[in-house]
């Protein structure tokens, strides 16, 4: 037996989620498209130059988004 499956008999499915970070790559996925949704999925230059140039522009874009901060989800009562 494995540890991952000996992890989930004994302490129950969501255990094994949280121990090995099962969510964070939806999490990561999602970051991705919201960003090619905005920004596109292709870079618009042709020459090698310029598409460094616009790597570099979207990165600092991407800096100063996360910059803001996580959104916070607050419950209405």
């Amino acid at each position: 037996m494995t540890r991952s499956s000996d992890t989930s008999r004994t302490k129950g499915i969501y255990a094994f989620h949280k121990q090995y970070g099962y969510g964070v790559r939806s999490l990561v996925e999602a970051q991705i498209s919201r960003i090619k949704r905005c920004i596109g999925e292709r870079l618009l230059t042709q020459e090698l130059a310029s598409q460094e140039g616009e790597g570099i522009i979207i990165a600092n874009l991407l800096n100063r988004w996360n910059a803001f901060g996580k959104r916070v989800c607050v419950k209405n009562p």
